[in-house]
C-alpha cells in the first residue's frame, strides 16, 4: 500500500526533473555545454526547450569554442580497427565497438558502435576507409567495393552513396569533409600499363552524382599501399607509393592543376614495408620500422618541415636492442619479436602505436617506455579517428 508520503515525494521528484522554468536560458546553456558531447544529444529528448537549445547554432559554436580554447582538454579520439578478417577468433565486442584503446567515454559502448549501419554482419564486419571532420567512409567489402556509407558513429546518423560507375578490384579512396558537403575519391591502387592517365571518379555531395575524369599520374607503374590510411593535410589526400616509395597527393579543388602528383619521402629511409603516414599535432610525419629480417631495427620517425620544398627533418631514431626494458619480457614473449608500425598519436608529438609479440603497445619515443594497450591483436590496420568538437551532421542526401 502506498503512503500519502510516497504518492508526495513521487510527485516532488518528478517536480523536480521536469519543472526547469526558474532556470534562464543563459545558465542552462552554461550547464549543459559542460557535459560530454554524445550525452548531449541524447538530453534534445528531454523537452522542447531543450531540444531548442542544444540544436541552435549558438550552442554548437559555443560548446566548439569551449573545447577548442580548453588548455586541459584534447579532441577526443581513438584508434579504429579498420578492417577484421579472422573475425571467428575476434571477440564479438570488438566486432561491435572497433575500438583498440579504451580511454575516452565518449567512445564507450553502446555510445560509440557500428552496429546501426544495415551492413554489420559478425561474419563480415563492415570496412573502415577513411575519416574527416568526425565522420567515417565505410564500405561493406575491401575488393569490388560498391556499397559506400558515411556515418557519424556518435550520433548514430548514416547515409549510403550511390553506387559507382564501374567496378573496379582494387581501389585507393579518399575522403573529405569540409564546410558541410563532402567528397569520395577513388582510383585503382595499381598501374601496371604504359599509360600515365587513370580513371579518377568523384563523388560530391553538392551533385549527388559521381564524376569521371582521366588524370595525369606521376608514376607510370605505380602501387598504392593500402594498409596506410589515406591522409589528408594541406587541402590535399596523400596515399603511400609502394613499389617507387613515392608519395601520392590530390588536391580535388585546384583547379589550375588537376591530377595526380609525387611527393618524396625522407632520403635516407629504408624501409620498403613497414612504414605509414600520419598527423600529430597538425604536423605532417612519416613513420617506420626498419624490415630486416635479423638484427637489431630502427624506429624512425620524420616531420616534413618545409611542405612546399618537400623538406623532411629526422625527429626520432631508436634502436630497438637498445631501448626495450626487461620487464616487457615479463608479458611478451621473444618468440613473437615482430615488431610493426600502426599508428601516430593525434594530439602527442612522442607518443607511437606498434604491434609487438600479438599486442598493441604504445611507446614514448621520449621516455623508452612501453606499456601494453591491447592484447591478443588481431588486425594490422588501424585508424585514428578524432572527434570534432561539434558532432558533424550529414546532410541528408536529395539522390
Amino acid at each position: 500500500m502506498v503512503t500519502m508520503a510516497e504518492t508526495s515525494q513521487k510527485a516532488l521528484q518528478q517536480q523536480i526533473l521536469i519543472d526547469d522554468s526558474n532556470i534562464p536560458d543563459w545558465l542552462l546553456t552554461e550547464i549543459l555545454q559542460r557535459l560530454p558531447v554524445k550525452h548531449i544529444f541524447k538530453f534534445k529528448c528531454v523537452s522542447k526547450r531543450w531540444f531548442i537549445l542544444i540544436s541552435d547554432p549558438f550552442f554548437a559554436r559555443l560548446y566548439s569554442t569551449r573545447i577548442n580554447t580548453s588548455l586541459s582538454t584534447s579532441q577526443p579520439w581513438n584508434l579504429l580497427f579498420r578492417y577484421l578478417y579472422e573475425v571467428r577468433i575476434v571477440p564479438s565486442s570488438m566486432i561491435d565497438t572497433r575500438i583498440a584503446l579504451k580511454q575516452s567515454q565518449d567512445f564507450s559502448s553502446p555510445g560509440f558502435s557500428l552496429n546501426f549501419l544495415p551492413y554489420s554482419k559478425h561474419d563480415c564486419p563492415i570496412k573502415i576507409l577513411a575519416s574527416s571532420n568526425g565522420l567515417l567512409l565505410c564500405c561493406e567489402t575491401f575488393y569490388w567495393q560498391k556499397n559506400y556509407y558515411i556515418c557519424n558513429p556518435l550520433i548514430q546518423q548514416w547515409i549510403a552513396l550511390p553506387k559507382p560507375p564501374k567496378a573496379i578490384k582494387s581501389v585507393a579512396v579518399g575522403f573529405i569533409c569540409k564546410d558541410g558537403h563532402y567528397e569520395v575519391i577513388r582510383f585503382p591502387t595499381a598501374n601496371y600499363g604504359p599509360s600515365n592517365t587513370l580513371r579518377l571518379e568523384t563523388f560530391s555531395s553538392e551533385t549527388g552524382k559521381w564524376h569521371c575524369s582521366i588524370v595525369n599520374c606521376p608514376v607510370l607503374d605505380y602501387y598504392i599501399k593500402t594498409d596506410s590510411p589515406v591522409v589528408h593535410y594541406n587541402g590535399s589526400l596523400h596515399w603511400l607509393e609502394f613499389r617507387h616509395s613515392k608519395i601520392i597527393t590530390y588536391d580535388p579543388h585546384n583547379g589550375t592543376n588537376t591530377g595526380l602528383h609525387q611527393m618524396n619521402l625522407p632520403d635516407d629511409k629504408q624501409s620498403e614495408h613497414l612504414s605509414l603516414l600520419g598527423v600529430s599535432r597538425g604536423r605532417f610525419r612519416y613513420f617506420e620500422v626498419t624490415d630486416t629480417c635479423f638484427g637489431p631495427r630502427d624506429l624512425r620517425v620524420w616531420v616534413l618541415s618545409d611542405y612546399d620544398a618537400q623538406r623532411w627533418c629526422l625527429e626520432y631514431r631508436i634502436k630497438f636492442s637498445g631501448s626495450w626494458i626487461d620487464e616487457v619480457n615479463e608479458f611478451i614473449p621473444k618468440d613473437n619479436f615482430y615488431i610493426f608500425p600502426l599508428a601516430l598519436h593525434p594530439h602527442e608529438f612522442d607518443i607511437v602505436y606498434l604491434g609487438y609479440g600479438g599486442c598493441l603497445v604504445s611507446y614514448n619515443l621520449g621516455t623508452r617506455k612501453l606499456d601494453v594497450v591491447h592484447r591478443n591483436f588481431y588486425s594490422h590496420q588501424l585508424l585514428a579517428f578524432v572527434f570534432s568538437p561539434w558532432p558533424t551532421t550529414i546532410p541528408q542526401p536529395f539522390w
